[in-house]
């Protein structure tokens, strides 16, 4: 059932993005369609630029503007709580819809109750695909990709399992935790699990949702009919000991402490349920 006739809030969270903003409002028309939905796009910078680049692109969109700028954890927990969809999808302002129905989304998540998170197949700017789903953080991974392990001729075997490489992005599959340029959830399961854990700043706080998610019985997969480009910048590995780098920092260290782990997530009984994967089975075989 819908809530107040709305199947699907989209969140667009602006900090200075208004170059791209047009681009991915506009393009969210083919992939709503037979959907009623609103897009509410909030500038964190808290100028009126926002309003005059999207707000007449379509007379689903709501702008909203702070006084003063917010972490993106508070950003999104404040427009699900104006939201008024029964879905709700997290959406970057990198991002631009390409291909796939959202209905067909919201019927995955509609016919399957124990998966609480939904991805799509991101695409980098040239097509190919964008990895984007991983196994929970430990901290040999981050260390490695601390010390470029990605730009390595050969990376070690389980850093090539935790980053998930062997991923097969055709087909539907439980994940971990899915990069949070697109995340699908239900909107009242968001909120009655607590939103998003408002003491990052930024970064971590997608894995920290699919873990809290995780620990309360509900499943991340992947769902490759829907497809968006993402403009991934990765702000914090261009300037180390910036700002973004720092926040970086003190996020990854606030995941591990609020967590209680290092190098094994602790997943209790879920372990034995084959939630976590090795990036080649589908949801029909997991289950």
């Amino acid at each position: 059932m819908k809530q107040d006739g709305i199947d699907l809030s989209v969140v667009i969270v602006s900090h200075g993005h208004e170059g791209l903003l047009a681009d991915c409002v506009k393009s969210l028309r083919g992939g709503l369609e037979g959907l009623e939905a609103e897009i509410l796009v909030l500038d964190n910078l808290g100028g009126r630029e926002v309003e005059a680049v999207v707000g007449g692109i379509d007379d689903r969109v709501k702008c909203f503007g702070n006084e003063q700028p917010q972490s993106l954890s508070q950003n999104i927990n404040e427009m699900a709580e104006k939201s008024r969809g029964k879905y709700l999808l997290m959406l970057n302002p990198d991002t631009v819809y390409q291909s796939g129905a959202l209905k067909d989304a919201l019927a995955y998540l509609e016919g399957d109750a124990e998966t609480g998170v939904l991805g799509c197949r991101l695409l980098n700017m040239d097509g190919s695909v964008q990895p984007s789903c991983r196994q929970f953080p430990t901290l040999p991974v981050v260390m490695l990709r601390g010390f470029g392990v990605d730009r390595w001729p050969w990376r070690p075997a389980f850093y090539r399992k935790k980053v998930m490489e062997s991923l097969d992005h055709e087909k539907q599959q439980l994940v971990d935790w899915i990069f949070g340029a697109f995340i699908l959830i239900r909107r009242e399961e968001y909120l009655r699990l607590g939103g998003m854990d408002q003491g990052y700043r930024l970064y971590y706080e997608d894995a920290d949702l699919c873990y809290r998610y995780r620990k309360a019985g509900l499943r991340t997969a992947y769902f490759p009919g829907v497809s968006f480009t993402h403009k991934h910048m990765r702000t914090s590995a261009k300037v180390p000991f910036g700002r973004h780098w720092r926040w970086h920092i003190s996020s990854m260290m606030r995941y591990f402490r609020e967590h209680g782990y290092w190098f094994r997530p602790d997943l209790g009984s879920d372990e034995s349920r084959n939630f976590t994967t090795e990036g080649t089975g589908d949801t029909e075989s997991r289950n």
